[in-house]
């Protein structure tokens, strides 16, 4: 397909700095390949460029579509992340900050078992929370370019600061270096050293930038740094698609940039090749209430589809029923295949209605970017906790339900089940005979916990109190927080939405068993057996991808917008109004956007209860309602 003017004005562009602002389908990174092209055309050296994307997949793609386009075998300039590249730079210039080229790089497991490592060596004892603690606030300091003093503010603990300390003197001593240490440890030699400066900016000559919007404070330095003395900088940019604040992602260094570079050439790429126009006059009258957004006509050139469909649905399950029947007829009656449709929702957690179902409407479907609802940790925990409850000689759910208690091995857990076979007796009784022989507190306390738990009193009848009694009686809750202090809350939303789940069987004869029964089915491995299926993911996974009909659920108020987004920050409205508007980018010929009348969950004492939801703001923003109905 022919370029169009304003991405042949960007293709074209030479020399100086420019920013291109892409909205969504409006074919940017065509643009940055065709332009990568012309630079090579245009006599630049290859090995001038600087491609820098920020996944692999994005480097991956515009990779493959240069060396096809070149008639390449590869491609032998730098397409990539910024990662990779301070990766591949510290391996030559590294030794400027007493770095030898083997360095080891720290994932994020890897660094969580570092900082505990400094911990034991300096004899102090610090939980998973204060250890991430840690983690994040050495990173963000270094992501962000704030001096160690910030961290010595943010952790306020004489012992956390000496951890933080201590964990980069070892990173430095041991030869490691973390993912936020490979972009500050570049920039800092870059900086103090201006041989090095010099041949990297003679190097990279002309640097190209893709999801500009989404860098941090390092990573737009580093920019800058490189492309400094030739200035020939190309960003590519939608600061309304920023929607990773949350992690150190700063749409406003797209303000800086042009405060920078004030002869900086602006082009839009404003014509939209993905969806309909009534998606597209939908999603921009949203966006435009937006304080950051760029007023440039957001257009198409497809013919027109469907107006874009909003629905009010009573309750989440009444939701997830509408969603899956719909699926159904745009496969039975429309001719569309389950690989054409995506699911998207604002929390983990929502999926869980929606994959049941999915599932009892023998509908094919995959959670893109995450488990499975049932199959998430805690959710197969909590299910451990109720099988072992409706069945005492479970010795699967035994197992794992012992690994929540501290202290209890596989040494342990043989015994116990040793006992149980030999003396004919259940694991409960088991566990509290062998808790008494045992001289280690930790285990003994850990098999007395179990033996009482399990004999406490449960009502049946209602499923959603036994599952309760059992959380609060394991403490899972405050040893989710402990072991998963970075998603503690998404974690616990999960078990909420477990206990809700089974709600629907309060007062059902058997009704446990018909629950995890239920789960069961869910859970059969039968629905992997097709490659043809419905997406269901997260708003945030969606970035990037497109479907020809997309479904947007649980569109209310406290949702979408999230009201603890909305609470912690203070551009936290803005972020979730992008969020929403990327969801509805995605479609490109079918949105279908539904919200709750009200919302079922279950009580204190265990009982359905129904909680009132209305309409999210941004529905009447995209003029898709009207306050006044309702």
């Amino acid at each position: 397909m022919k370029l169009n003017k304003c991405q042949t004005e960007a293709v074209q562009h030479l020399n100086g700095t420019c920013l291109v602002t892409s909205s969504p389908g409006s074919g940017k990174t065509r643009v940055l390949v065709e332009r990568t092209i012309n630079l090579i055309k245009q006599d630049i050296n290859p090995i001038n460029i600087l491609c820098l994307t920020f996944t692999n997949k994005a480097a991956n793609e515009m990779k493959e579509r240069v060396r096809k386009r070149l008639g390449l075998k590869k491609v032998d300039f730098f397409i990539g992340t910024f990662h990779s590249l301070c990766a591949s730079l510290l391996r030559k210039i590294g030794n400027y900050s007493g770095y030898s080229s083997n360095f080891t790089i720290l994932d994020e497991r890897d660094q969580m078992d570092l900082i505990f490592q400094v911990a034991r060596l300096n004899e102090f004892d610090i939980d998973r929370g204060s250890a991430y603690r840690v983690s994040y606030a050495v990173n963000y300091y270094r992501e962000q370019l704030e001096d160690f003093s910030w961290v010595e503010d943010k952790l306020g603990n004489p012992t956390l600061i000496d951890v933080a300390r201590g964990y980069l003197t070892s990173c430095r001593e041991n030869n490691l270096i973390d993912f936020s240490g490979l972009i500050y440890e570049a920039i800092k030699i870059i900086e103090k050293n201006k041989d090095v400066r010099d041949k990297l900016q003679n190097t990279f000559k002309y640097i190209l930038v893709d999801e500009a919007q989404d860098t941090n404070q390092s990573q737009f330095h580093l920019i800058n740094l490189l492309g400094g003395k030739w200035k020939n900088i190309m960003l590519v940019s939608d600061t309304d698609q920023s929607i990773y604040g949350w992690r150190g992602a700063r749409y406003q260094n797209i303000k800086l940039f042009l405060e920078k570079y004030s002869d900086c050439k602006v082009i839009a790429l404003s014509k939209n090749y993905r969806s309909t126009p009534q998606i597209i006059s939908v999603a921009g009258k949203l966006i435009k209430h937006n304080k950051s957004h760029i007023d440039i006509k957001f257009e198409t050139d497809n013919k027109d589809g469907e107006p874009v469909k909003c629905y009010k649905v009573p309750n989440q399950l009444k939701e997830a029923g509408w969603v899956a029947n719909r699926i159904k007829r745009l496969i039975n009656e429309g001719g569309w295949e389950p690989s054409d449709m995506a699911i998207l929702y604002r929390m983990n957690k929502m999926s869980e209605p929606l994959e049941k179902e999915m599932t009892l409407g023998g509908i094919p479907y995959e959670v893109i970017g995450g488990w499975n609802f049932y199959d998430r940790k805690e959710v197969k925990d909590t299910i451990a906790m109720l099988r072992f409850l409706m069945n005492r000689k479970d010795g699967v759910a035994f197992h794992r339900l012992c690994k929540l208690m501290p202290g209890v091995g596989d040494i342990t857990i043989g015994k116990i089940e040793k006992r149980a076979k030999e003396k004919d007796i259940n694991l409960v009784e088991a566990s509290y005979q062998i808790g008494t022989e045992i001289n280690s507190v930790k285990v003994r306390d850990a098999c007395r916990k179990i033996s009482s738990v399990y004999k406490s009193n449960f009502d049946f009848a209602n499923p959603p109190k036994c599952i309760m009694t059992l959380v609060d009686k394991f403490g899972f809750r405050s040893y989710l927080k402990a072991k998963y202090p970075e998603d503690k809350n998404d974690r616990n939303d999960n078990v909420d939405q477990f206990i809700d789940a089974s709600g629907i069987f309060v007062g059902e004869k058997n009704g446990i068993d018909k629950f995890l029964q239920q789960i069961s089915l869910i859970t059969s491995s039968d629905k992997e057996m097709k490659e043809n299926k419905v997406s269901l993911m997260t708003l945030h996974s969606a970035k990037g991808l497109e479907y020809p009909i997309i479904f947007m659920v649980g569109v209310e108020q406290g949702i979408l917008p999230h009201q603890r987004a909305v609470d912690e920050n203070l551009h936290g409205e803005s972020e979730e109004r992008r969020l929403c508007y990327v969801g509805m980018t995605r479609a490109k010929k079918l949105l279908y956007i539904t919200w709750c009348n009200s919302r079922i969950g279950v009580g204190g004492k265990g009982f359905m209860r129904k909680r009132k939801a209305t309409y999210s703001q941004f529905l009447i923003e995209a003029g898709l309602i009207k306050e006044e109905d309702f």
